[in-house]
């Protein structure tokens, strides 16, 4: 019985002083990849989009008379100067109603003459009834002179008959040659007014004939119109380039017919040219990076068609209101989805192979550094630290392995998230606080918090979101080793 108890006894001690020595011995260091602040020569900040390849000038031709076509004098792939003839549509019908519209005009211009003639006949009657009115006036003037001349001559007269000087037979001829010349004053005066209502009725005819004239002249105008109309139909009838350039699309063949365009319907174009000679990329940049785009920003397009190549291009437009795709605006959830914004980029050498619709990527320059201080991208974390009434980073304490005590409400208070970096001092992990700059491909800029030379965390991600101030951290060299030979590879 007491060598059992022995045993168990030194069995509990065992036990004890393993569970004391764990308790006791340091954790095992936590396994990470470094990398060292370091200042490089040239740090770009790039935005990266995609789009597809256009020329700076195309149009798509569409007929704007319905037609079956007769004649296609191009295929796909031709060049074509402008006022060349690409196709003709039947034009039987046209020509017929042109050659009916030019009838038409001969005819109201007869119908014109014809009014000229009215009118000068209309005219000379007019000057016909002025005259005879002035001749009417005149024997109107006579007759009154005349029966003045009577009346005095009858007076005289009739004194000398009251007298007894005269017989009774002349005083009788003076008398009645006195109311006959009254009574032919009266016709002439009678005469005057006839002429006159002539003349005002030959005046009006005069106005009737020249608004006749007018009509006349306006159905010239009409029937001109016309023709003009049917004669434009007919040239349309025969389409040219309007353009010199690469015919990049044909859609139609000979004895197709030819639908009209309306509201730039695509099934009504017949083909499309582009001007090669100035090629462009329209590419689509997020709402998060057209902010750092700018007109001339040089940049560099990649085509899927033509691998391993880079073209050299610039910044020549921006759009200012986001691409609009269907179904915007239709819900909630697509009004808060990212916008895309049109960046064109044009190419400053293109290639002969390249074609309207390839796929491209464009990498914009929106800034560049020069003997920058950077770490990598991926030893950028964030912490939530505490910092004194100065504004300054104030470091925890080293754990002694007792419970840390919760934080007061001014601790709280000092407390925010900021970015920074792990830096490896005496094997352990502590976090500094820095300020960046630009971003580059796999570097950022580090404006203030590092010297050059100082050894950051740099990874494993799954270790760095979950480091702390103090950990113990070992270079996995393995890793490390093969992370220096992948850098190297990619500069």
């Amino acid at each position: 019985m007491k060598r059992k108890y022995v045993v168990l006894l030194l069995l509990a001690l065992g036990v004890g002083g393993t569970i004391t020595w764990q308790a006791l011995r340091p954790p095992t260091p936590t396994r990470v990849v470094t990398a060292r602040a370091e200042t490089v020569g040239t740090l770009r900040h790039l935005v990266t989009a995609t789009g597809e390849i256009r020329a700076k000038e195309f149009v798509d031709i569409q007929a704007e008379v319905a037609g079956v076509i007769t004649e296609l004098s191009v295929r796909e792939g031709d060049t074509v100067q402008k006022g060349a003839v690409l196709l003709r549509l039947e034009d039987l019908q046209l020509r017929a109603e042109a050659d009916a519209a030019r009838a038409q005009v001969g005819a109201a211009e007869a119908d014109a003459k014809n009014a000229d003639v009215a009118v000068a006949t209309a005219e000379a009657n007019l000057a016909a009834e002025r005259t005879a009115l002035a001749g009417v006036k005149l024997e109107a003037e006579q007759a009154r002179v005349t029966r003045d001349r009577s009346a005095a001559s009858f007076a005289r007269k009739r004194d000398l008959f009251q007298s007894a000087l005269i017989g009774s037979e002349e005083f009788e001829a003076a008398e009645a040659e006195a109311r006959l010349a009254q009574q032919r004053l009266e016709w002439n005066e009678a005469r005057i007014e006839q002429a006159g209502a002539n003349l005002q009725a030959v005046a009006t005819r005069v106005e009737a004939a020249k608004a006749q004239r007018e009509a006349a002249g306006r159905r010239v105008e009409a029937a001109e119109a016309q023709l003009a109309r049917a004669v434009d139909l007919v040239g349309k009838t025969e389409l040219r380039a309007p353009l010199s350039g690469l015919i990049t699309k044909l859609n139609v063949e000979k004895g197709e017919r030819a639908v009209p365009g309306i509201q730039s319907n695509p099934i009504a174009t017949l083909m499309t040219i582009a001007d090669m000679s100035v090629i462009e990329a329209e590419i689509q940049v997020d709402e998060a990076d057209i902010v750092h785009v700018t007109v001339d920003a040089p940049a560099e397009v990649e085509v899927d068609a033509i691998r391993d190549v880079k073209f050299a291009g610039v910044v020549t437009e921006i759009g200012h209101s986001p691409i609009q795709t269907s179904g915007s605006g239709n819900g909630s959830s697509q009004n808060q989805e990212g916008k895309d914004f049109k960046v064109v980029v044009r190419l400053q050498s293109p290639a002969a192979q390249l074609r309207p619709g390839f796929t491209a990527t464009a990498e914009i320059v929106t800034a560049v550094r020069r003997s920058v201080l950077v770490v990598p991208l991926q030893a950028l974390t964030a912490r939530e630290v505490e910092f004194d009434g100065e504004g300054h980073y104030v470091a925890p304490p080293e754990p002694d392995g007792r419970t840390e005590a919760p934080l007061s409400a001014e601790q709280r208070q000092r407390r925010k998230e900021v970015e920074g970096v792990f830096v490896l001092q005496d094997g352990r992990a502590r976090f500094r606080p820095i300020d960046t700059g630009i971003t580059g491909e796999m570097d950022i800029e580090v404006t203030r918090g590092l010297t050059a030379g100082e050894v950051v965390v740099s990874g494993p991600y799954q270790v760095l979101r979950t480091l702390k101030e103090w950990d113990r951290i070992t270079v996995d060299e393995e890793r490390q080793r093969d992370l220096d030979a992948r850098a190297r590879r990619k500069r």
